[in-house]
């Protein structure tokens, strides 16, 4: 990466998204990307300095490093490369830039403000920076077909966090504007099954190796009830499929509290670093800052895994 410092300004509204890969994309005349050509997402380590003459409180929110989080990458990465291979679609017909997901942090983001860096022009200038679509059968029962006005191939967009956002027809047909990738690889994974009150559990007489440790003693049945207790007990975490695990998370708080010389006000200028999954970062604001400015110095890219 031969430059990595960006720099934003014209403000800050009080929601608003950065794509760090976009942007050193454009910066460097280079293709930097989410994730690696084998689907493992990338992260990028950011020092970042705010300085604004406005009093207000920024959070910034990225998505979660977590390990459903980066499979979700790996199995799309790998879905989308089928879809590719079984529409006889070549490498080189995939173009040069595609062989990678880039996704929006949430269906939020395609309709949101996404910042520029100062001077940038992105609308009129002749780089692209394409999302990437999937073109794929919707769930639907076979008498929807032809009956609902809707085709039967379904065609939306990838976000990371935040659950699929989709309609369903009079039929039962469902077709999606944005699917969430954590999400959906939630819906498509075997989950843990808990059993429950009315399931077969185990009996202490049929486990005896249970007791092994405890010499026969008499407290054998005691540690029988313990076990069954154990085994009734629910994961330590969320394991519904639009749960906590598809949101995105807070990485920082700075408080702008800008000074007073007697006649104008003094700004206040704070710094933090970040690590940014994916490259894509989302700033709400308390108010909007019309004369803040962002610098963000892009001091290393890794794989997630790697700082998991």
């Amino acid at each position: 990466m031969s430059q990595n410092t960006l720099l934003y300004g014209d403000g800050l509204a009080t929601a608003q998204y950065i794509n760090l890969a976009r942007d050193l994309s454009f910066l460097n005349s280079k293709n930097h990307e989410h994730s690696d050509r084998d689907g493992n997402v990338l992260g990028y380590i950011c020092n970042i300095k705010v300085h604004s003459p406005t009093q207000a409180a920024l959070t910034l929110w990225v998505a979660p490093n977590t390990w459903k989080m980066r499979n979700s990458f790996k199995k799309w990465h790998a879905y989308r490369d089928l879809m590719f291979k079984e529409a006889g679609a070549t490498g080189s017909e995939i173009g040069r830039y595609g062989h990678t997901i880039r996704p929006y942090m949430d269906s939020s983001m395609k309709a949101a403000t996404i910042l520029e860096p100062i001077g940038w022009d992105l609308t009129s200038q002749t780089q692209e920076w394409s999302y990437t679509q999937i073109a794929a059968a919707p769930g639907f029962d076979s008498a929807a077909v032809g009956t609902e006005g809707r085709a039967a191939v379904d065609v939306y967009d990838l976000h990371i966090c935040g659950a699929n956002v989709g309609t369903n027809t009079a039929l039962g047909t469902t077709y999606y504007s944005s699917v969430g990738m954590i999400h959906s690889y939630n819906q498509d994974r075997m989950e843990v099954v808990t059993p429950t009150l009315d399931s077969q559990t185990i009996e202490g007489q049929n486990n005896p190796l249970a007791l092994l440790k405890q010499g026969g003693s008499v407290s054998g049945g005691e540690v029988m009830d313990i076990v069954e207790d154990q085994e009734l007990e629910a994961p330590p975490y969320d394991i519904t499929d639009n749960g906590w695990s598809t949101t995105s998370i807070p990485a920082d708080i700075i408080q702008m509290t800008p000074g007073w010389d007697g006649a104008a006000s003094v700004a206040s200028q704070k710094s933090t670093q970040l690590f940014v999954p994916a490259g894509l970062l989302y700033i709400a604001s308390t108010v909007a800052q019309a004369d803040a400015i962002l610098m963000i110095d892009v001091v290393g890219i890794v794989r997630c895994k790697d700082l998991a």
